[in-house]
């Protein structure tokens, strides 16, 4: 079986599920927007090599486009900052074999549900409460070059990325003094990181990459 037959396997033995807790989407793709403003994600993912699917719980919030400027019915996990591998085991990388057989492949979607509703509804549960977590960090936590950890366990590989979202958070909430500290962080940054790719092209600035960059930690 390939991907597209999987995928309607998904449409008959997974969709109907989730679409009985409030979620809404089609093929790979679900989301359910949260009164909190929290916008649950969760994928399926075809391995690049073919022959497997990897499943994602991403979250995302109502008030903000996503990384791809998409607006919150269009967002899909790969634009989302904070995500999460699924696995039956609790954490790390798993992937789900397509099988010869359909029914095979039925048992590994049944396998899919469990481990969604044991894991991936986990993980959803620790953004129940937003604003927290987010308000408990500053922006004095991005002065090491440590990589940064959500609840010590969601940790964000692009650090300019996770400061934009905190601007962005603590906007919203009416925090301004610490929107502009953030917007301050995340352009020294930029600007820090503009200079690496510089010294890779000959001296040369990407002023478009610093001009929407500016534009992402704009106060508005």
């Amino acid at each position: 079986m390939d991907a597209a037959g999987f995928k309607k396997l998904i449409s008959k033995h997974f969709s109907p599920r989730i679409r009985e807790l409030g979620w809404k989407g089609s093929g790979f793709h679900f989301r359910k927007i949260e009164d909190n403003h929290i916008v649950k994600i969760f994928g399926l993912q075809g391995n690049w090599y073919g022959g497997s699917v990897y499943c994602e719980t991403a979250i995302h919030f109502d008030f903000i486009p996503d990384l791809a400027g998409r607006p919150i019915n269009k967002t899909t996990y790969a634009s989302c900052v904070i995500r999460e591998r699924m696995s039956p085991k609790g954490d790390g990388d798993y992937y789900w074999n397509f099988k010869d057989k359909v029914e095979e492949n039925i048992e590994s979607i049944n396998q899919i549900w469990t481990t969604f509703e044991n894991h991936g509804q986990k993980f959803y549960k620790d953004f129940a409460n937003f604003p927290e977590p987010f308000t408990s960090i500053t922006p004095a936590d991005f002065n090491s070059n440590m990589s940064l950890s959500i609840l010590d366990k969601y940790f964000i590989q692009n650090k300019i990325h996770l400061v934009w979202l905190l601007k962005e958070i603590n906007q919203f909430i009416g925090k301004m003094d610490l929107a502009t500290d953030f917007a301050e962080v995340g352009m020294k940054m930029v600007y820090n990181r503009s200079n690496i790719m510089a010294k890779r092209n000959n001296g040369i600035v990407d002023q478009s990459y610093v001009r929407m960059n500016k534009k992402l930690f704009s106060i508005k």
